[in-house]
């Protein structure tokens, strides 16, 4: 009996204690946590996305510009008769020559590109044509073919450049339909020369997109699409939308920010239409507004920054190192103007130039360094002689001269520019 009265006094105890327990913690617990005290554990970073180190390769390069030159036949002059040759600009030596052997094409879509150890050669010809790619040494010689491509495509790099990573290219690829009412198909490809393997990394569809850049180990490409409520579709004529206009207020145009290796892609800007409405340069996009300002956007914001605000309605024409370059009209005429990006002041190049016999702005081709720039300094008709390295005379179009201009020749006309001369020939 005394056990029985033991065993229920213990459970009584034992029920009591653990009623207790709920109220009044024992001493040596640790204390309940209130939103105030309590300690979250902490979430974990996000794994980083991989990415390759792309750069990108234009026609210029930090040494020259690149452009190609036909050659005319002396005994006919006919437009490319000769072949098409590589032009090099030399920014330090203020020369020009041809580098490179001439090629023997019978037209004269050649593309030239190049970063600093190589020179890019790129043509594409019509439907029964194959394609060529060539890489060589940037004074022309070792001059190699990187991939067989098949006949009926094209390497589609008008848009000014292709990007590498060091191992492989990447630019855009078309296989053209057979049928003018159906569109070619585009696409964006990685050619590795080792292998010799050509993949796609995307397609455009519906319409045709162009690589412009690269930006954070990405891919910049532009896709234009079409509203779903849109009530038209797209009317293919000749290779190409014939119905655009119509089709316009429901296409919109977006910068893309595309990584190579996990196919990930961001919407970093759109715009309505049927093309991007801003300039791309410095990772940023830059365009003037209808208030006569210019506004910048870097890649992967949201908001505009106001750089400056213009006198008069002008066009943006380049985004370099030290200036922003732009035409605009006064008194009657088109003036190129020099906005100088460190102290901020905006001023118009008295500096002209001649061509067709027409007096017009001068032209600014490209940047040879900060400050510095490739310009056509004036424009001649006829033809003229351009020299190899080596002496070899051929005869181009003699339709324009180079200079070597900074800022201050281009404000100032007492300032000289440095013309740019040709080997064995002396400028005239």
């Amino acid at each position: 009996m005394k056990k029985r009265y033991f065993l229920a006094a213990s459970v009584l105890l034992l029920t009591a204690c653990t009623a207790h327990d709920a109220d009044i913690a024992p001493s040596n617990a640790p204390a309940p946590q209130t939103p105030e005290t309590a300690v979250s554990t902490p979430t974990p970073a996000p794994a980083e996305e991989p990415t390759l180190p792309l750069y990108w390769i234009g026609e210029c390069n930090s040494q020259g510009f690149y452009q190609r030159e036909p050659i005319y036949d002396a005994t006919t002059y006919a437009y490319g008769g000769g072949g098409i040759m590589a032009h090099y600009f030399d920014f330090a030596n203020a020369t020009e020559e041809i580098v490179g052997e001439p090629l023997d094409l019978e037209t004269a879509n050649l593309h030239l590109y190049a970063d600093e150890e190589s020179l890019y050669w790129f043509w594409s010809g019509m439907i029964t044509d194959t394609p060529i790619l060539l890489r060589s040494d940037l004074d022309g010689s070792n001059r190699q073919p990187l991939y067989d491509f098949p006949q009926g495509t094209s390497l589609a790099v008008w848009n000014g450049g292709l990007a590498g990573d060091g191992t492989a290219l990447y630019f855009a690829y078309c296989h053209i339909s057979d049928d003018p009412a159906v569109p070619d198909d585009y696409e964006l490809v990685r050619l590795d020369p080792e292998t010799k393997t050509l993949e796609t990394i995307t397609e455009w569809d519906p319409f045709s997109g162009e690589l412009v850049g690269v930006w954070d180990g990405r891919l910049l490409i532009t896709r234009t699409t079409l509203a779903d409520d849109c009530p038209l579709e797209p009317v293919y004529e000749h290779y190409r939308v014939a119905n655009t206009e119509e089709l316009k207020p429901w296409m919109t145009t977006s910068l893309c920010a595309l990584n190579p290796l996990t196919g990930t892609e961001e919407v970093l800007y759109s715009c309505p239409g049927w093309r991007l409405d801003r300039k791309l340069a410095e990772d940023a996009l830059w365009f003037e507004d209808e208030e006569g300002r210019i506004l910048c956007r870097p890649l992967g914001e949201t908001e505009d920054t106001v750089v400056t605000r213009l006198p008069r309605a002008m066009q943006i024409m380049g985004i370099y190192t030290e200036d922003i370059l732009l035409y605009g009209q006064e008194d009657g005429q088109e003036w190129l103007y020099v906005y100088n990006r460190g102290d901020g002041t905006l001023t118009r190049s008295p500096q002209r130039r001649w061509i067709g016999e027409e007096d017009r702005p001068i032209w600014v081709v490209c940047e040879a360094g900060p400050g510095q720039y490739l310009v056509w300094d004036d424009a001649s008709t006829g033809m003229q002689q351009l020299a190899r390295a080596d002496g070899t005379q051929y005869l181009i179009d003699g339709y324009a001269r180079y200079a070597i201009a900074s800022r201050e020749s281009l404000l100032d006309k007492s300032v000289p520019m440095t013309p740019v001369t040709r080997p064995g020939t002396p400028w005239n």
